[in-house]
């Protein structure tokens, strides 16, 4: 069975594509015209809009269904499931700077890995906490999210209403109109030089897109425009 945040070799977790809770809320505050809160976060998990994850490395983790597997350690950030209602609440009031506690005792936050894995923390018998006690529960700065997860975000809480609206044939209807002032600028100084593929090279220097991919874009707009014309 494959070691929850197992490592590659001996190298650590790859920490760029991981953000604690405060980096996601200075990334998205730099992003937005207000700025965000944790709590603003904490409104996107309890809509189960975004996963939350609990690092705390070194942290000793038991097989819930393999219990006689043997324990291992905590490497690489393990997702907190959102299944256990009560649970999921404690966990989103982290975000809210409410520290979160057992409800009995060694209650302690459903984990999975990478392979499906449901997982809980543990501890040895020296090092056990006292049964509510809130190490059972992750503390805010031990609550990291997914890089892509934040990315993705961005696009749907900063979309304005005016970008939702730019469809693809709006936007080839503006692309076909740049297309003729590009060629009526440039035919007016050397005809014989300006074209659809001559326009897709110079657009292809200018963004290193390869011009095949802008040639099919130009002509799309040009079809366009003759469909409706």
């Amino acid at each position: 069975m494959a070691q929850a945040g197992s490592k590659t070799g001996s190298r650590p977790f790859h920490m760029r594509r991981w953000l604690s809770i405060q980096q996601a809320v200075d990334h998205l505050s730099a992003l937005s015209e207000e700025p965000l809160t944790s709590d603003d976060l904490a409104r996107l998990a309890e809509d189960h809009q975004l996963d939350l994850y609990w690092y705390r490395p070194g942290q000793q983790l038991h097989y819930v269904d393999h219990p006689h597997t043997p324990t291992t350690e905590l490497s690489q950030p393990l997702r907190l499931c959102p299944t256990i209602e009560s649970d999921w609440q404690a966990i989103v009031g982290v975000l809210r700077q409410r520290p979160a506690f057992p409800a009995e005792e060694n209650d302690t936050p459903l984990l999975r890995d990478a392979d499906g894995n449901k997982m809980r923390i543990t501890f040895d018998f020296n090092g056990r906490p006292e049964p509510f006690s809130g190490r059972w529960y992750p503390q805010y700065g031990e609550l990291v999210v997914k890089r892509r997860d934040i990315e993705r975000l961005e696009q749907r809480l900063f979309q304005s209403d005016e970008d939702s609206d730019l469809e693809p044939q709006l936007l080839l209807d503006v692309i076909w109109e740049l297309e003729q002032l590009a060629l009526e600028n440039g035919n007016a100084n050397d005809p014989s030089r300006h074209d659809l593929q001559w326009l897709a090279h110079t657009l292809s220097d200018r963004t290193q897109l390869e011009p095949a991919i802008l040639d099919r874009v130009l002509h799309a707009a040009e079809r366009r425009h003759q469909s409706h014309h």
